[in-house]
């Protein structure tokens, strides 16, 4: 009798269990939701890269609702769905996971289109242009040893002195605390001189800025963004990643200054605090000659008396 009392019991928690564990109909099935996902991460990074094509909340609505309308579902089917992954974690990252696998594989299919185009010129002369050649989204897992997202571009003919390049990117799950993760830009001349710039990676959007000098012709831009190793198992998502290059104009303030910018200036003060001097001594030495000849010319005329 105890041990069929026993037995029932294990069954009716298993059961228990099962039942926490299994998806009620309102949520959206797994396939269903990978699909779905996929449309919403596209939908979102169309959003983001062409903001200016989107500025009120209304436009950004609108586009939405017609992916929820593509898939036969409402905004509350989707935001009560999503409530319910969060809650069981463990089946949405698996959810997640394929998201990603989609993704990549999307991305292999157009590799060649993207060849193509890193062959072709990225601009015309005075062209404000995104020239940002990778992938649009990078996940890290540094537990796995993707830790770093780096890049290099070379110039082309375009490329001008003064440019300036803003690296700008969403950030998706930052860790608030531990080490920091560091978005670094950096502009190589061809006398070796660098110029960079870096920031420290916050929840959100995240713009890194950096200017090539202005005596010496840029030869590439590159830089990386970095997560530390941790023990949390903590994984991040970066989306819509953006490098613009924006050729300088007059109107336009001055990043940085370069070094020898820096010593012409200091050449140039010193000339003209010697000419300066120069003429503050003969200013000073001119009331002492007027003064003498005065003295010569009134002697002159008591001689001649």
């Amino acid at each position: 009798m105890k041990r069929n009392c026993l037995i029932y019991i294990i069954l009716t928690i298993a059961l228990l269990l099962s039942s926490c564990r299994s998806q009620p109909d309102y949520v959206i099935k797994k396939d269903r939701m990978v699909d779905l996902l996929i449309d919403v991460h596209k939908t979102e990074a169309v959003i983001n890269l062409n903001y200016s094509s989107y500025p009120t909340d209304e436009k950004k609505r609108a586009i939405r609702e017609a992916v929820y309308m593509r898939h036969n579902i409402t905004e509350a089917d989707f935001d009560t769905s999503m409530v319910w992954y969060g809650n069981n974690l463990d089946v949405y990252m698996e959810v997640y996971e394929e998201v990603i696998k989609r993704l990549k594989e999307e991305d292999a299919e157009i590799k060649d289109l993207i060849a193509q185009d890193n062959a072709q010129v990225l601009t015309l002369a005075g062209d404000t242009i995104d020239i940002w050649k990778q992938e649009r989204w990078h996940v890290f897992n540094p537990n796995k040893g993707e830790n770093i997202l780096a890049f290099n571009i070379d110039k082309d003919e375009n490329f001008k002195r003064r440019d300036h390049f803003t690296l700008r990117f969403h950030a998706v799950n930052a860790p608030s605390s531990g080490s920091p993760i560091v978005a670094h830009i950096a502009a190589r001349h061809n006398n070796q001189l660098i110029h960079y710039n870096s920031t420290t990676v916050k929840e959100g959007w995240n713009i890194v800025r950096v200017q090539s000098d202005s005596l010496h012709n840029i030869t590439e831009v590159y830089g990386y963004i970095a997560m530390p190793p941790r023990k949390d198992s903590h994984i991040m998502y970066l989306d819509s990643i953006e490098l613009i290059r924006i050729h300088h104009k007059a109107s336009m303030p001055t990043e940085k200054v370069n070094a020898i910018t820096i010593e012409n200036k200091k050449r140039e003060n010193k000339s003209e605090a010697k000419t300066n001097n120069k003429v503050v001594k003969h200013t000073k030495e001119e009331p002492k000659k007027e003064i003498l000849r005065n003295r010569i010319t009134k002697k002159k005329i008591e001689i001649e008396k």
